[in-house]
């Protein structure tokens, strides 16, 4: 057996050392205590079984949906009249509760996706415990080899074969110790891996129980809509068609639609102001941006709460944004985060500890500055291109024209230029999730695509109002 250099006056076998130095390093990068919830599973059945279930009442409901779009479609190609009007409504009430229905039967479908992520974690978690008790059982047991020295073992045995043995059982410890250490740093990984997934099904089913609130308070103001309409025409076509004028430029039909932006103090006259500034200098419609605004204001009131100070600029840099970084384990996003909004709030002559930032969620971290929730490292890009249009240098994301003007920057960037359809689905998706496209298999991927197409219908209903 080789040996190295002295310690405290003790030979030390070159493995034995190598052994302590990679425990010490695993604890050192938090290996030996790893973090994680424990999952209760209610249902019985398996959870392939319930998303398979789930899926098919989505899809049914899809189909449903898709019937009632075209009807809509059909019936808007012909004149607005007080019958076509209210069937439109009809439809758009029918629809949103299905998109209810959708929503909610996605939000127990992330249920199961996070009982599963979270029942491997304890699995995971219960292997690395037993892992540990191996190793310091291991790990004793080479130190009382260590400690009684060569000689002294030699001396134990009569015969030189049981000697051999003994030897020979020293090598199989230190080849377990070996195993266990890959085999910890191999779990390590997998639980990493599991905690972000895990992470991202709590977002994504976070951003899914928004949006059904979104979907419930649009039930009811279509449903006064419809209400209000029949009320002032009372069923006269004539009526109908001076209440069809009015429409335009109405702000109190916009204040409708600008719930949550008016929630965090931005009156929908400012918001139609300075959302029609922003979007002409970036080339994109203005209803779109007040749209994307809306629903992403919206995602941050947490819990079906609808009030400010939920999440929306109650946070504190240090408290939501880094301290949560660093208890994810994600040190090079806090410091960089910090580091960005450092600069930003030096820049404009700020106290960092007074300015108001997203507050940290039930997932993931908080952070996000101002009325269009820009992160700091994100502002940043645009800080430069929304000085150039604006003529502030330096642009603040607290300010209202200046955030407004980097998110139409943002969402012209991502394709909303074009201003058709498709392009502002991509570009929703893209604002929401950093994609252009998002998958329909996971939860982010559902809850983004169903962001985006909240987005655009709401863009067209904006439209008739502005």
């Amino acid at each position: 057996m080789k040996e190295t250099t002295s310690i405290k006056g003790k030979k030390k076998p070159l493995f034995i050392r190598g052994v302590f130095l990679a425990v010490a390093l695993f604890v050192c990068i938090g290996l030996i205590n790893p973090m994680g919830a424990r999952a209760e599973v209610a249902d019985d059945r398996p959870a392939e079984e319930k998303k398979l279930s789930i899926m098919e009442q989505i899809d049914a409901l899809e189909k449903e949906a898709e019937g009632i779009t075209s009807n809509i479609n059909e019936t808007k190609k012909e004149a607005s009249t007080l019958k076509n009007e209210i069937s439109i409504l009809n439809g758009d009430i029918r629809r949103r509760e299905i998109e209810i229905k959708k929503l909610a039967l996605a939000v127990k479908q992330a249920e199961i996706d996070i009982g599963d992520k979270s029942e491997r974690i304890v699995i995971t978690e219960e292997r690395v415990r037993s892992n540990k008790k191996t190793l310091a059982s291991m790990l004793n047991v080479l130190n009382d080899y260590e400690n009684q020295g060569i000689f002294s073992v030699l001396i134990r045995y009569r015969t030189l074969s049981a000697f051999l043995l003994a030897v020979d059982d020293i090598f199989s410890v230190q080849k377990t110790v070996k195993n266990i250490i890959a085999d910890l740093k191999s779990e390590d990984e997998e639980l990493k891996s599991e905690k972000a997934n895990l992470e991202e099904f709590q977002e994504g089913q976070a951003n899914l129980k928004s949006l059904e609130e979104i979907e419930k308070r649009g039930v009811e103001q279509k449903k006064q809509e419809r209400d209000h309409l029949l009320r002032v025409t009372q069923g006269k076509e004539t009526l109908f068609q001076q209440e069809l004028q009015k429409k335009k430029k109405d702000i109190a039909a916009l204040r409708t639609q600008l719930f949550y932006l008016e929630k965090t103090g931005i009156t929908a006259e400012d918001a139609l102001k300075f959302a029609g500034l922003a979007a002409s200098r970036a080339g994109i419609r203005t209803s779109f941006l007040l749209a994307i605004l809306e629903v992403e204001t919206g995602k941050q009131f947490e819990d079906s709460v609808i009030s400010v100070g939920t999440n929306l600029g109650t946070g504190n840099w240090k408290r939501d944004m880094y301290d949560c970084y660093i208890k994810l384990g994600k040190r090079s996003t806090a410091e960089s985060q910090k580091a960005a909004f450092f600069k930003i709030t030096d820049v404009l002559g700020l106290d960092p500890d007074q300015m108001p930032v997203s507050r940290e969620p039930r997932y993931g971290c908080g952070g996000a500055m101002g009325p269009a929730q820009f992160i700091p490292t994100t502002w940043l890009l645009y800080a430069d291109k929304v000085a150039k249009l604006t003529g502030h240098n330096p642009p603040s994301p607290w300010n209202i024209e200046d955030a407004f003007t980097a998110s139409a920057v943002y969402l012209a960037e991502a394709g909303a230029r074009s201003q058709t359809k498709n392009s502002e689905l991509q570009a929703a998706r893209i604002y929401i999730s950093g994609r252009a496209t998002c998958s329909t298999a996971t939860v982010s991927g559902r809850a983004c695509n169903y962001y985006a197409n909240r987005v655009y219908q709401l863009s067209l209903e904006i439209e008739k109002v502005i």
